[in-house]
């Protein structure tokens, strides 16, 4: 990394530590269980009712499909934060290019929030970040929307999630292999310190469109506890997987891809012994050039965010918020710090880090959790041809961008 960009990024992290050290806030009261559990009680008939109503609906849509050469159950997981949600459109196509498969359904349990009626007005007056309390109902949902996928064998199924996922992958790998599907699990590897903070700013991002957009939508605070939990159950997780894969290695695939949606391993095809390895390669290597702007990017608009909400009193933050995202920043701080102050390190996707070697006309995520994206055509072998949405950015896009990576874009 260039020494002035590093210079530029670390400056902005201390400038936002010491602005959110500024802020004295009041501990934010939750919900005790007997409020819960008086709310779902108030709402069960209703929520039934759209439960019944949304698996009508999953029955009605599956049932026009033809008969398959393969049925994939693809369990798609990792950090929270990570951009699973934003990637798995890509992960949709790559199949279909690969394989002659059935449509997918996505099953996704945070999609689902709406199957409990009114939530979003019993959670707007300081309880926005509370709604997995009621996620009872959701899981319910999820996994019958699952059992009905495998047993009508109609679709194949894409089911996102973060380490529970992951953990429950062997359970529901067996029922699959029963019902006639092939599993496949798929492993979004990303530095878990850029996942902490896309976690962060996917939050500030949500306040964003609930104040400007009026969208009822569900903040998630994810604890520098649980994230960290998570970060030491990884290695035993993968192990165990991978272990499984190899014993079942004709009925169940593993799959390594990363934001850029390079894939890392691949048991299909030639790959390392130790997919832990790929994992670690990837979550330790320098940070690329569009990683940097979404840093810059993610940073500017949580400030923005807190601000905003801080001064107008609109959606006010709780203490616990700021401190989840001064924990975020200052893990960013430290991870840029450790960059290399050199330029030529990894500067799009790479293609000699794919198990096929190429990435032609891949997308890098900018923003994994907004949709924000550049494609980039790596074929040329010289300068990149960057197309479509990004040429024609708008002038104040230019805003996100580091006053050094301004100027070389200029030159």
């Amino acid at each position: 990394m260039l020494n002035n960009i590093k210079n530029e990024l670390l400056a902005q992290t201390d400038s936002l530590l010491e602005y959110l050290g500024s802020l004295n806030l009041e501990p934010s009261t939750p919900f005790t269980e007997a409020e819960v559990q008086s709310i779902i009680a108030a709402e069960t008939a209703q929520t039934q009712a759209n439960y019944d109503r949304a698996v009508s609906q999953f029955q009605e849509s599956n049932a026009d499909s033809r008969s398959p050469q393969t049925r994939r159950f693809v369990v798609y997981w990792g950090y929270p934060g990570a951009g699973k949600s934003f990637m798995a459109q890509k992960l949709i196509d790559r199949f279909g290019r690969e394989e002659d498969c059935l449509p997918f359904n996505i099953i996704d349990k945070d999609q689902h929030r709406d199957l409990f009626p009114n939530l979003f007005n019993h959670l707007k007056n300081g309880h926005l970040d509370e709604c997995e309390k009621f996620a009872g109902i959701t899981i319910d949902y999820v996994r019958r929307i699952l059992d009905l996928s495998l047993l009508r064998g109609e679709r194949s199924i894409l089911s996102i999630g973060s380490m529970g996922a992951g953990s429950e992958f062997k359970d529901n790998a067996a029922k699959a292999i029963a019902s006639g599907y092939k599993p496949c699990a798929v492993y979004m590897s990303v530095n878990p310190d850029i996942a902490y903070l896309s976690s962060v700013y996917r939050s500030a991002d949500l306040y964003d469109k609930i104040i400007f957009q009026n969208k009822e939508l569900y903040p998630r605070l994810v604890s520098d506890e649980y994230f960290s939990r998570v970060v030491k159950m990884l290695p035993d997780m993968i192990g165990r997987i991978d272990a499984f894969q190899r014993q079942n290695s004709r009925d169940v695939d593993l799959m390594v891809i990363n934001r850029a949606n390079e894939v890392l391993y691949d048991s299909r095809r030639p790959h390392e012994l130790d997919v832990r390895a790929a994992i670690e390669r990837e979550e330790t290597r320098p940070l690329t050039d569009f990683e940097l702007i979404s840093v810059n990017k993610q940073l500017t608009r949580i400030r923005q965010s807190i601000q905003y909400r801080c001064d107008n009193r609109i959606y006010a933050p709780y203490k616990n918020e700021i401190e989840m995202a001064s924990t975020a920043v200052s893990r960013i701080a430290e991870l840029i710090k450790r960059q290399p102050e050199n330029e030529n390190r990894r500067e799009f996707a790479n293609a000699g880090n794919s198990a096929n070697g190429n990435n032609t006309g891949g997308n890098i995520a900018i923003n994994a959790n907004t949709g924000g994206n550049i494609p980039i055509n790596t074929s040329t072998g010289g300068n990149t041809a960057i197309k479509g949405a990004a040429a024609r950015r708008a002038a104040n896009d230019d805003a996100f961008l580091l006053p050094v990576a301004r100027s070389r874009r200029t030159r």
